[in-house]
């Protein structure tokens, strides 16, 4: 397969990147949950943002329908008195 040389040569290459990966795998993971936590807070504070949002335009649709029946329910009874006044 291989010659004897190439093996001697490849044993201490294999010896340093053993360390070498490891190192690089415990960056990777320490950067992985860096992100991971910087992601959730971000979006906590997104989501809280939003939910007061809606719950603003859901207190204003609520103002708007009270303030729209109101309205509607004026012109029906000043229109039945008028024809009250009218017929007598």
């Amino acid at each position: 397969m291989f010659p004897v040389e190439n093996i001697a040569v490849m044993i201490p290459i294999v010896a340093l990147m053993i360390p070498i990966v490891a190192i690089l795998s415990a960056h990777q993971q320490k950067m992985a949950r860096i992100i991971h936590e910087t992601r959730n807070s971000g979006q906590d504070v997104e989501v809280q943002r939003l939910r007061s949002e809606v719950e603003q335009l859901k207190q204003l649709v609520h103002q708007q329908t009270i303030a729209i029946d109101n309205l509607s329910s004026l012109p029906a009874k000043q229109s039945s008195q008028t024809e009250l006044q009218s017929r007598l």
